[in-house]
């Protein structure tokens, strides 16, 4: 058989048609490779050859252009792969020669990961941990380069967190700013003992907020409720607020 005509297609494909009138669809770079520009003749087993060595052009293209959105770690390169139907051992090659050439790193992955997380997020260590686990990070890595986030550095942010947070619940009275504080760094990922530490420091004079809630409840259930009903009732809203309100 002889390549009569090259059509380009996206990504670096061609259409090759043949002078039996079938097509063929090769990467540009296999083109090159086997100098079909030059030597137009070509049978079926070469034929064969050529399109199983295309599949793995195929799959290492989409993973690099996968990629170039952003940093990846290898598993997301591998799940992505799957989902696009490429041969397993097709992505192992891919994923192989991608590390070679330095493009899949997930030591460098999980340093600039943890530096995003510390830059834009109010994640803590535990969960920027578990994010990475999830990412298919090796567990030694993550211990390697979770270190930056010290003792010193995340009593920095629990306090600009805590903060924060105050501003938030401006109108909670002490007792449940602290547990709503300390819920929410725990949730973060940040360590229980530290965060309680910090959180016990807050001292704030909630007599003004309490006497600005008092008022708002009484204007509003005063017209429901009468008497001691009325106290009583006032009284459970402002302790579910976190006051202690003692008449």
């Amino acid at each position: 058989m002889r390549i009569e005509k090259y059509i380009k297609l996206k990504n670096g494909q061609y259409k090759l048609r043949l002078d039996n009138h079938t097509n063929i669809l090769l990467h540009e770079d296999l083109i090159l490779k086997h100098n079909l520009l030059i030597n137009k003749n070509i049978n079926e087993e070469q034929i064969d050859k050529l399109l199983e060595e295309n599949t793995s052009y195929i799959a290492y293209d989409l993973a690099l252009n996968y990629l170039k959105i952003k940093m990846r770690s290898k598993k997301e390169v591998g799940d992505y792969l799957t989902k696009k139907g490429v041969n397993p051992s097709l992505i192992d090659n891919a994923i192989d020669l991608l590390i070679k050439q330095g493009y899949l790193n997930d030591d460098m992955y999980t340093k600039a990961y943890i530096n995003d997380r510390i830059n834009l997020s109010y994640d803590g260590p535990y969960k920027i941990r578990e994010s990475l686990i999830k990412l298919g990070i090796n567990e030694e890595i993550i211990n390697h380069n979770i270190n930056i986030f010290d003792k010193e550095l995340e009593k920095k942010r629990i306090i600009k967190i805590i903060e924060r947070q105050i501003k938030i619940n401006h109108n909670k009275g002490n007792n449940l700013l602290k547990r709503k504080i300390l819920d929410y760094l725990v949730m973060q990922g940040y360590t229980k003992e530290t965060a309680m530490s910090e959180v016990n420091k807050i001292k704030i004079d909630d007599q003004d907020i309490m006497k600005k809630e008092y008022d708002k409840l009484y204007k509003k259930l005063s017209k429901k409720y009468r008497g001691k009903e009325l106290e009583y009732k006032i009284k459970q809203k402002l302790y579910q607020k976190g006051f202690y309100h003692e008449g």
